[in-house]
C-alpha cells in the first residue's frame, strides 16, 4: 500500500508540473519570438536556420511564432495525454483500458510529432525568407536524428500499448474466472 501511495503523490506532483508546462509552452513561444530580434546572437543562432538575416520584421516573427505553434500544439497535445495517464496513476487506476489508450495516444502523439517536425521545418524556412526580395527566398527539407527518435518512439509506444492492452486483457479474463 506504501508503494501505491507514493505513486499516487509522485503522479500528482508530476501532473502539476505538466499543467505548468502545458501553460508556458505557447506563452514562451510567443515572448521568443515577440523579441527574437532581442536575443543575443548565439541564441538566436541555435534556434533559426542559418541563412536567416536578422534583424526579421514582425511579420516574418508572426509567421515564424504560427509555424512554429505547429510542433508546439502536437507537444502540448502530448503533455495533455501524460497529464490524463498521470490523473489516472493519481486515482489508483494503473492496468485499465483508459491507461492502454493514453499510451496509444502519446504514441500517436510521437508519430504526428515526427510528421509536424519535417513540416514545421520547411515552413518555417518560407515564412523566415519570405520578405526578402526574389531569389533570396528560401524553402528547406529537413530530417534529422530528433525526428527519427520520435518516429522510433511513437512506435515502441505503440507496441507498449498493444502488449499492455493484451495484459489488461488477461488480467480481466483472470478475474472473471471463477
Amino acid at each position: 500500500m506504501q508503494n501505491r501511495d507514493r505513486i499516487q503523490s509522485a503522479s500528482r506532483k508530476l501532473r502539476f508540473l505538466l499543467l505548468a508546462i502545458l501553460w508556458m509552452m505557447p506563452v514562451i513561444n510567443a515572448l521568443v519570438w515577440l523579441f527574437m530580434n532581442r536575443l543575443p546572437e548565439l541564441m538566436y543562432r541555435k534556434m533559426l536556420p542559418y541563412f536567416v538575416v536578422m534583424p526579421l520584421p514582425f511579420s516574418a516573427r508572426m509567421m515564424g511564432f504560427v509555424v512554429v505553434m505547429i510542433p508546439t500544439g502536437v507537444a502540448m497535445f502530448g503533455v495533455y495525454h501524460l497529464m490524463r495517464l498521470f490523473q489516472l496513476y493519481e486515482q489508483g487506476q494503473i492496468f485499465r483500458l483508459a491507461n492502454v489508450r493514453c499510451f496509444r495516444s502519446l504514441s500517436r502523439v510521437l508519430l504526428w510529432w515526427f510528421a509536424a517536425g519535417i513540416v514545421h521545418k520547411s515552413l518555417l524556412s518560407v515564412a523566415l525568407t519570405l520578405h526578402n526580395p526574389p531569389g533570396q527566398r528560401m524553402i528547406t527539407l529537413e530530417l534529422g536524428s530528433p525526428d527519427l527518435t520520435a518516429l522510433l518512439l511513437g512506435a515502441v509506444l505503440a507496441v507498449i500499448a498493444w502488449v499492455m492492452e493484451e495484459g489488461r486483457r488477461l488480467q480481466e479474463d483472470q478475474d472473471l474466472t471463477v
